[in-house]
This record gives C-alpha cells, structure tokens and sequence, in this order.
C-alpha cells in the first residue's frame, strides 16, 4: 500500500469519525490543521502522544480499543501535517533562494554586457550605430 493511500485513508477515516482535534481555543477539524503554525501543530501532536501514553503500553496481543485508534489517527494526521507544511516551507525557502540567485545573475550579466560594449573601439561603436539606420 502506498504512502499515498494511506494518507488518504487518515483523512478519510477523520471525516467518516468526524473527528475533532482539541486546542485551547476550539475543537478543529482535519482541514483546519492547515491553517494553523508549526508550533500550534507541535502542540497538538504532543498532548495527541501524551494521551497515548497514558493508555498505556501498546500490546502485541490485545486489540486497540476504538479511543486509542482514534487518537493515533488524529496524531498522524498532525504529524502528516506538520511533514507537509515542511516541505511546503523549504519548497518556499529554496524557491526564494533561486529567485535571488537568478536576480543576482542577471545583473552580473548585463555588467558584463556593459563592460563589453564599454570596451569596444569607437570605430566599433560607429559601425554599430550606422547598421541601426
């Protein structure tokens, strides 16, 4: 199965529980998560694994009850969140970077371009402007 659908799944199994994701100020659903900053996510995916400890050990013999399937649910949702909101800030970030790179090419470029045409003999110059007329 691919990461994919199991993405899909999360999300799908949030809707069909409506599953709600607690915060100080109100209870979000899945598609409010993308609104909020990394440190409001960091905080929900920390009190989502702090319940999750308090239920106790995971056990390779008993069945999760249905709260703590929920609840890990919820967290990987947050954490598929978080992972993503990551990758959309370094995309930004890197996007930025070549954007000043580019800018900083294209001016070194037309100095160049200047110091050529700075360069070029007046008979040069001459010539040039004669073939514009």
């Amino acid at each position: 199965m691919s990461n994919t659908n199991n993405t899909n799944e999360l999300f799908i199994t949030a809707a069909r529980k409506k599953l709600r994701f607690e915060t100080t100020k109100a209870q979000l659903t899945s598609e409010d998560l993308f609104d909020l900053s990394l440190t409001a996510l960091d905080n929900i995916a920390v009190a989502l694994d702090e319940k999750i400890q308090k239920l106790g050990r995971k056990s390779f013999v008993q069945k999760r009850t249905p709260s703590t399937a929920d609840i890990e649910t919820q967290l990987e949702i947050v954490k598929f969140v978080i992972e993503t909101k990551q990758a959309e800030d370094d995309a930004r970030k890197t996007k930025e970077k070549n954007a000043a790179q580019r800018e900083f090419l294209t001016n070194l470029k037309q100095k160049k371009q200047m110091e050529q045409l700075e360069g070029l003999s007046l008979e040069d110059i001459e010539k040039q402007l004669a073939s514009l007329e």
